[in-house]
C-alpha cells in the first residue's frame, strides 16, 4: 500500500469511533440513561442486596404505577400544559372501583366505572382550562383538592374493603405472570409505553400535540384546533391514570383514601428527568419510563442503605436538576 493510500485510509479509520460516539450522544434519552447507569453502579458498589432478581422485580413494580402515568404526562407537558391532579384522580377512581366491588357489582363493571371516572376528571380539567381560559396548572391545583376531597367523602376517609380478593382480578392483575415471574403491572407499563410511543412519535395526533407546545400561535395559524387538542390530551391523561388505578387496586386489594398522595410530584419528576421539555414542544415516552425507574431506584437505594426515607424527596429534586442540566448541555452541543 502506498503512503498516499494509507494516509487516505487512516482518517476514515480514526473517524469511526468518533462517528459512533456522535450517534450515541445524539440519542434523545442519553442523559437519563447515563443517570440510570450511574445510580446502578453506585448501588452495586455500596449494597450487596441490590443486584438480586427479587430486588429488581420489586423495583420494577414500584416504578410501574408512576411510569404508566408519566406516559400520559409526556403528552400534557409537551402540549405546554401541566396536570397536578393525577394523584387525586388515581385515588378517586380507585376507591370508586372498590366501592362498586363492595356493593356486589361485577369486576368488568367496576373497571369500566374506574376508567370513566378518571377520564371524566381529565375531561373536566381540560374543559375548565379552555372555557375559563385559565392555565391547566392553576385548574389542576384546584382539582387536586377537589377530587381528593370527593374521594374522602364517598369513602368516609376509611379504606374500602369487604369484597372477595380471591377472584381472578386480584390474583392475576395484582400478581405476577407464571412464566417470567414479573408483576403484571410491569407488563401493563410496557404495553402503555409502546402504545404511547407510537401515538406520540408516529401519529398526526402526536405531531400536532408537539407542534402546539412548540409554538401555539403558529399551530393555530396552521389550522390545528388548539382547544380541542388540549381537552383531548387532558382526557387522555385521565384515562391513563384510570389504567394505573386499576393496577394499584389489584395490588393493594383495598381502596385506600391515602393512595396517590404526592404521586403527582413523582410523575412530573419522571417526565422531566426523561427529557420532556417544560416549555413544551418535545418529549420522550421512553425517557419518562426510565425517569420513573430512576425515582424507584433512588427510593430503593435509600432503603438498602438505611437512609431516612424523608431524604427521598430531596434526592429526587437533586436528580431532577442533574438530569435536566445534562440533557440541556447534551442537546446544546
Amino acid at each position: 500500500m502506498s503512503q498516499t493510500t494509507a494516509a487516505a485510509v487512516r482518517p476514515r479509520v480514526l473517524a469511526r469511533p468518533q462517528g459512533v460516539l456522535r450517534r450515541i450522544m445524539a440519542i434523545d434519552e442519553i442523559g437519563v440513561i447515563g443517570a440510570l447507569l450511574a445510580i446502578c453502579v453506585f448501588l452495586t458498589l455500596t449494597s450487596d442486596k441490590f443486584l438480586t432478581k427479587t430486588n429488581f422485580i420489586n423495583v420494577s413494580r414500584q416504578a410501574s404505577y408512576v411510569a404508566i402515568m408519566a406516559v400520559g404526562m409526556v403528552f400534557v407537558i409537551s402540549m405546554g400544559d401541566m396536570d397536578l391532579s393525577v394523584g387525586s384522580i388515581l385515588m378517586l377512581s380507585s376507591v370508586s372501583m372498590a366501592i362498586l366491588l363492595r356493593d356486589g357489582h361485577s369486576i368488568s363493571e367496576a373497571i369500566l366505572v374506574c376508567l370513566l371516572v378518571a377520564s371524566a376528571c381529565g375531561l373536566a380539567n381540560g374543559v375548565l382550562s379552555v372555557v375559563l381560559r385559565i392555565p391547566t396548572i392553576i385548574v389542576t391545583l384546584g382539582t387536586l383538592s377537589l377530587y381528593r376531597g370527593l374521594g374522602l367523602v364517598i369513602t368516609k376517609a376509611a379504606p374500602v374493603s369487604g369484597y372477595d380478593i380471591k377472584t381472578w382480578f386480584f390474583r392475576n392483575i395484582g400478581g405476577k405472570d407464571p412464566i417470567f415471574n414479573v408483576w403484571i403491572s410491569v407488563w401493563v407499563t410496557a404495553l402503555i409505553g409502546l402504545l404511547g410511543w407510537v401515538l406520540f412519535n408516529h401519529s398526526a395526533f402526536g405531531r400536532r400535540v408537539q407542534a402546539t407546545g412548540s409554538n401555539r400561535q403558529a399551530a393555530r395559524f396552521s389550522g390545528i384546533r388548539i382547544a380541542r387538542y388540549r381537552i383531548m390530551v387532558m382526557t387522555l391523561m385521565g384515562f391513563i391514570v384510570g389504567i394505573a388505578a386499576v393496577t394499584v387496586l389489584a395490588f393493594n386489594r383495598n381502596g385506600s383514601p391515602t393512595v396517590g398522595q404526592g404521586t403527582e410530584l413523582n410523575v412530573i419528576a419522571a417526565t422531566i428527568i426523561g427529557g420532556t421539555a417544560l416549555t413544551g414542544g418535545s418529549g420522550s415516552v421512553l425517557g419518562a419510563i426510565l425517569g420513573a425507574l430512576i425515582i424507584a431506584l433512588i427510593q430503593n437505594g435509600l432503603a438498602l442503605l438505611h437512609v431516612d426515607p424523608s431524604w427521598a424527596v430531596a434526592v429526587t429534586g437533586m436528580v431532577i436538576i442533574v438530569a435536566v442540566t445534562l440533557d440541556y448541555l447534551i442537546k446544546r452541543r
